[in-house]
């Protein structure tokens, strides 16, 4: 029993999810308010459509913080965008969002 509860304490913790970026244009975003994005949905460069939620802290430590109009803004221009994001419980859930800069 003593030999179990030893081997149950040197188990390695679950792995952290990986961050992973996806580029493209925004096409829907929803948010309660001025300041908080809920999820919004991306059409990859590849064409793929991909529906996030934001992560608590999205966009936390963010030098240029990608608000709910800003993100209007890109979808309205088709000005691209860079999401950061990681799966989580089969969802994906995004990180931060940035300015593509070229």
């Amino acid at each position: 029993m003593l030999a179990l509860s030893v081997l149950a304490g040197c188990a390695a913790p679950p792995a952290a999810a990986q961050t992973q970026t996806a580029r493209g244009v925004l096409l829907d975003v929803v948010s309660p308010g001025i300041q908080q994005v809920d999820s919004f949905t991306l059409r990859t460069d590849a064409g793929d459509e991909m529906l996030f939620t934001t992560a608590p802290d999205f966009n936390a430590g963010a030098t240029h913080v990608m608000t709910p109009g800003h993100m209007r803004q890109h979808m309205a221009l088709a000005d691209p965008v860079v999401v950061t994001y990681r799966q989580e419980n089969g969802k994906l859930v995004a990180l931060s969002a940035t300015d593509v800069t070229n």
